[in-house]
């Protein structure tokens, strides 16, 4: 059961590291500009704001004039993504995704191109372009792959 200073809401609008929230359980109120809680602010930084529509967790003062929101809540319209303990996962409102889970790293792109990191094996599916220069040590395998202009043709 939610005390009085434990609110759920729906975000209604945002600016800067900020929400309004609309209480659905207190006549529709919604609130003034509430700081959104963050991982960390100093140093390296990490930052997210709920968007419009997000059901959020939020702790208000004794007259619910001042209050912070804790974070999103995932619900059945908004179901938590897959992947078990340990695993990080970030999707982008384009599609895009950056997923760690058990050593194996990846970012699919909206675009199409993904990489991949696992087993000790960097993995690019799609085009690649490298400015500057590139140094490679060990075997190759260059098949069909153009270099300055001219194709490379393997076995």
């Amino acid at each position: 059961m939610q005390s009085d200073q434990m609110k759920r809401g729906i975000v209604v609008e945002g600016r800067g590291s900020q929400v309004k929230v609309r209480f659905e359980d207190n006549d529709q109120v919604i609130s003034g500009w509430l700081d959104v809680a963050q991982r960390s602010t100093a140093g390296m930084k990490v930052f997210t704001r709920p968007k419009p529509g997000s059901q959020v967790a939020c702790l208000l003062d004794a007259n619910r004039e001042s209050g912070v929101v804790l974070g999103a809540l995932y619900s059945d319209a908004d179901p938590a993504p897959a992947g078990g303990d340990g695993t990080a996962h970030f999707e982008m409102p384009d599609g895009s995704t950056v997923i760690w889970e058990g050593g194996t790293f990846s970012i699919n792109h909206a675009s199409g191109i993904v990489l991949s990191i696992s087993g000790g094996k960097l993995v690019v599916q799609g085009d690649l372009e490298v400015t500057g220069d590139l140094t490679v040590t060990g075997q190759t395998d260059l098949k069909a792959t153009k270099i300055n202009g001219i194709t490379q043709v393997g076995d």
